[in-house]
């Protein structure tokens, strides 16, 4: 009997089970996504339809499959022209690649449920049941009949998870995974109305937080506008860029619509297309197709500000971020010559409906956002705002200061309070400002506020020291409280402290109520002041007087001065402090933008728009600023008004007996006695 014989007879593993064994147990060697895509896809429609996916034919496939095997983004944002290819090559080959090459778990991230049907059956599973892995699907349980499902367990152990950016937020809290791959990202970029969490994108991404680092997150679209969420994700990332080689003049550059030539003299849509063709940003030489295509074959990708010289070498530093942001545009699509996109521009330039033409053509060819249909007016940075400090420590008033203002906007659980002193030329400077807790689980909600209130009324009091006085303080000589909460408890504390404290109520597009600001034209038994965006009223019920202000101007007013150059007329500083202080304070500023929207019927309507919640500071700084311009802070020297002449009881008794008895006739050349404005000085 021989060694291998006996080895059986005795129940040892032979030689063919050992190397079996080793066999088994050496590690699979994982493959790049490119060559996963390239060795193992199948195109299942259009022009390549089944044949084997080649980067060669869309050049731009290899630079964004060598960036995502680089590893060196957690992040990859990517957005095309329609009809290149992108769906293919950004959505589903990623996803296939985790789910069968890797065998891991994948989150898809859709804006609807109804739109998971669609995607399975009209783009993964065409792909599946193109390739190999068609036997991985399953044969029972879910997925395994058709029908809608949210989940798909293939043979492998990979489970295919469709998550939505609707529902509620559990549907997305309860699910883990290493790898999540969202299409139609700007149609998921809002929370639920319901939702008290944040975005559905931020949601789904939260779904990989327990893999820090190892993360993969794949977002595809095409792009919207300049505020939806590929674009800006795009821009905050790598902002990557695919240059050509001019055949011409060698050097590197990166055509746009503007350097599509030839359509524009056109006399019809086919000479257009005869004539269109891409020219060398550099020289100004045109390109046949021949040139575009090896051009793009030989393409380089580049980063940020990033360039190459005139060697290919990449100069400058790529940004420091997580996310590649990357983009191709028309000049990369090699599915279509220059002429047929010359003629598509053509065709738009002369439509009926100018305005739609030009979106199709700016979203769906030139991978461009749109031009927004509203304008923001006043966009602030939070970090650049957090900076805006001048030498002066928190708590000191300027020694220029000429008056002192203090607002407070009320909460269930904070009041938030800032203090602002005005110098000559309306040049604000927040002196202080702070959070108050209002302890309404302990106490109710109207006594605590009312026991908070009574706080902010010691704090101004008390007052803030001077810069250059000794031992001066500066109390305010206005602090406007917002009565749109808790009305009562307001008016309550305002009678108690006096003409010092007045409550105030905002109107505005934006505001709680949404009741639109009103301007009175003049004076009366209720309204006795107006002043620019406010006037002030009585209410003889309530027995004190009530500031109603244009929320909606001094919002845009705030915004103006804090975009001023500090050290300009109008300009709104901040005390000394570390920039990381003072950011809360500018993401409450900046919570709301103001935007010009056109409206059809409407023309040009201006609205702020909510970004944030928190907005209390905001709130709290227009009223301060208000009270500024009450009293009498001003950005332009209004001219002197000229003061009415009082007369004595015995100089109107004179008029009056030279008169003779009042008639309709006479009755306007009475003279009327000049009462003072309501001032809660």
């Amino acid at each position: 009997m021989t060694v291998t014989n006996r080895s059986k007879a005795k129940g040892h593993p032979t030689a063919t089970d050992v190397r079996w064994f080793l066999r088994q147990a050496r590690p699979r060697r994982m493959r790049s996504m490119r060559a996963f895509a390239e060795q193992e896809i199948v195109i299942p429609d259009g022009p390549y339809a089944g044949r084997r996916f080649r980067c060669d034919r869309q050049p731009y496939t290899g630079l964004w499959f060598n960036a995502v095997d680089s590893g060196l983004w957690s992040r990859c944002v990517a957005t095309g022209p329609t009809q290149s290819g992108k769906t293919l090559s950004c959505f589903v080959i990623p996803l296939l690649y985790h789910l069968f090459e890797l065998e891991e778990t994948v989150i898809c991230g859709l804006p609807d449920m109804d739109m998971a049907a669609d995607k399975w059956r009209e783009d993964l599973l065409p792909a599946i049941e193109q390739s190999r892995y068609r036997d991985l699907m399953p044969s029972r349980g879910g997925g395994s009949r058709g029908g809608r499902v949210e989940s798909f367990q293939f043979r492998n152990g990979a489970t295919l998870k469709f998550m939505s950016g609707g529902g509620g937020d559990k549907s997305r809290a309860g699910f883990t995974s290493r790898v999540v791959v969202i299409t139609e990202t700007d149609g998921m970029d809002q929370s639920g109305g319901s939702s008290r969490e944040s975005d559905k994108i931020t949601q789904l991404e939260a779904r990989t937080r327990a893999y820090g680092g190892r993360k993969r997150i794949y977002m595809e679209c095409t792009v919207s506008t300049e505020e939806g969420r590929t674009w800006r994700e795009y821009q905050h990332g790598t902002r990557s860029r695919i240059l050509l080689c001019c055949p011409a003049c060698r050097a590197w550059v990166n055509p746009e619509r503007e350097h599509l030539v030839g359509w524009q003299g056109a006399e019809s849509q086919v000479a257009a297309r005869h004539a269109g063709a891409f020219a060398c940003p550099e020289c100004g030489e045109c390109w046949s197709h021949e040139q575009q295509t090896q051009a793009n074959r030989q393409a380089r990708l580049v980063h940020g500000e990033q360039a190459l010289d005139a060697d290919g070498a990449v100069q400058g530093a790529a940004p420091a971020t997580d996310t590649l942001g990357f983009r191709w545009s028309a000049v990369n699509n090699l599915f279509l010559t220059a002429g047929e996109i010359a003629a598509d521009e053509w065709r738009a330039s002369r439509s009926a409906d100018e305005e739609n033409a030009e979106r199709e053509m700016r979203q769906f060819v030139w991978c461009l956002p749109l031009a927004p249909a509203k304008w923001e007016e006043t966009a602030l940075d939070a970090h650049e705002l957090a900076a805006r400090m001048i030498d002066l420590p928190r708590g000191v008033v300027p020694s220029s200061a000429k008056q002192l203002t203090l607002a407070a906007d009320l909460g269930k659980y904070l009041v938030h309070w800032i203090a602002v002193a005005w110098s000559p030329g309306a040049a604000g400077h927040i002196v202080d400002y702070g959070r108050l807790e209002v302890a309404s689980q302990d106490l109710g909600v109207e006594q605590a506020l009312l026991i908070t209130l009574r706080e902010l009324a010691d704090l101004a009091r008390e007052g803030w020291p001077v810069g250059s006085a000794d031992g001066e303080h500066m109390a305010p000589r206005q602090c406007w409280v917002d009565a749109g909460y808790m009305t009562p408890v307001v008016y309550s504390f305002c009678r108690e402290t006096g003409k010092r404290f007045a409550p105030a109520i905002g109107r505005g597009a934006a505001q709680q109520h949404r009741q639109w600001y009103n301007r009175p034209t003049q004076t009366g038994s209720i309204v006795k002041q107006i002043g620019e965006g406010f006037h002030i009223n009585w209410l003889p019920t309530d027995k004190l007087y009530l500031v109603e202000v244009d929320a909606d101007h001094w919002k845009s007013w705030v915004h103006q001065r804090l975009a001023t150059p500090v050290g300009s007329p109008g300009a709104m500083s901040l005390f000394r402090a570390s920039p990381q202080e003072h950011l809360a304070l500018a993401k409450h500023l900046t919570a709301e933008t103001k935007t010009d929207q056109f409206v059809a019927g409407k023309g040009v309507v201006v609205k702020w728009e909510r970004l944030r919640r928190q907005n209390h500071w905001l709130d709290a700084l227009y009223n301060a600023c208000a009270a500024g311009y009450y009293c009498g802070a001003r950005l332009v020297d209004e001219p002197p008004k000229q003061p009415k002449r009082r007369y004595t009881c015995r100089e109107l008794a004179e008029q009056a007996k030279q008169r003779g008895p009042f008639s309709a006739e006479n009755r306007d050349e009475a003279p009327r006695r000049n009462w003072p404005w309501w001032s809660p000085e």
